[in-house]
């Protein structure tokens, strides 16, 4: 195939178009209100996957992500170990409080507070909330993202 020849393949929503022999350029489409609108996460472990030390590279990674994306509103859930990243000591902590301040809401099981002993700092957007509560509330929501 010669450098001017091109093809399109469609691929999950966004486009792929061959460029040459060797280059694929992906083309993103752009994203509806309905994308940028409020996004739910929830998030289970201070790490992501089962590796704690990449893991927590990994998931600042995808906390920065968030802080920075186009959503115009965020809403976590914290479940399990996910609320240590409340916690001062916890080295997330930082990457944590940015994406608090994106958030609309942070809502945090209760019972992982207590059970972890998680000193949570005084912010208005962080909300105790019994596990029970977060699992009726995230079976209804609409477009969760659930980290494991």
């Amino acid at each position: 195939m010669s450098s001017n020849q091109r093809s399109s393949l469609d691929y999950q929503g966004a486009q792929l178009e061959q460029l040459s022999d060797v280059s694929l350029l992906e083309v993103m489409q752009e994203k509806t209100d309905e994308e940028t609108s409020t996004k739910y996460v929830l998030i289970k472990h201070d790490y992501y996957s089962s590796d704690s030390d990449h893991g927590r590279e990994l998931l600042s990674g995808f906390l920065s992500s968030l802080s920075e994306s186009s959503f115009s509103s965020v809403i976590v859930y914290l479940t399990d170990k996910g609320t240590k990243l409340l916690d001062e000591s916890n080295p997330l902590h930082g990457s944590m409080l940015r994406l608090i301040e994106k958030s609309e809401m942070i809502i945090a099981s209760s019972e992982s507070i207590s059970y972890y002993e998680v000193s949570v700092c005084s912010n208005s957007k962080i909300v105790e909330q019994s596990s029970r509560s977060i699992a009726e509330d995230i079976t209804y929501l609409p477009n969760l993202l659930i980290l494991e």
